[in-house]
């Protein structure tokens, strides 16, 4: 019920500001920094600059009961900052800690993408980067950079060994540990 209502309000929002703004729409997969790993989970994104909303898919090759909705605007990450993904960017508030346990945990994920997918060319060289996440569990100096890596076409993939891997695996552990 909370999902659905606050997919209605975004709606709303994203198509009142239309006329102002830039929109569209985009779906993509998550590839490892590396390249090593296409994850089993993607995103769907709708956006009216500078608002975004999006769907953090789980469930359709995952198996996950649920999937996470995302709620965000436009910004940009100066180069600077030495973090993987720069530009200009979506940074979303993504539930997904909280869509995978099926319930409220208090732990946050914040979603940067581009809007992208990677190049043969970027691929190739290993860079510019098109996704990462960052971690926090309320603010307690325990905030880091989860992962990062490269948007595919590919929506979604199981590993070569049958094991679906997440994008978010590493938090999704820290999680538990938090929760239990």
């Amino acid at each position: 019920m909370k999902l659905t209502c606050l997919a209605v309000i975004t709606l709303l929002v994203l198509s009142c500001s239309s006329a102002f703004a830039a929109s569209g729409s985009f779906s993509l997969g998550l590839l490892s920094y590396d390249q090593s790993t296409q994850y089993c989970d993607y995103e769907v994104v709708a956006f009216s600059d500078p608002f975004t909303a999006g769907v953090h898919n789980l469930t359709t090759v995952c198996g996950f009961a649920n999937d996470a909705a995302m709620i965000g605007f436009k910004t940009t990450i100066p180069a600077t900052t030495g973090q993987p993904v720069t530009g200009a960017v979506y940074a979303l508030a993504d539930q997904v800690i909280d869509a995978e346990s099926g319930s409220y945990t208090g732990l946050q994920i914040v979603w940067v993408t581009k809007t992208k997918a990677a190049t043969k060319g970027q691929l190739k060289a290993g860079k510019p980067f098109g996704w990462s996440y960052y971690y926090d569990a309320g603010g307690n100096g325990t905030d880091y950079l989860g992962n990062y890596g490269f948007l595919t076409t590919t929506l979604g993939a199981k590993s070569q060994a049958g094991a679906q891997k997440t994008s978010f695996g590493s938090a999704s552990a820290a999680a538990k540990q938090k929760i239990q």
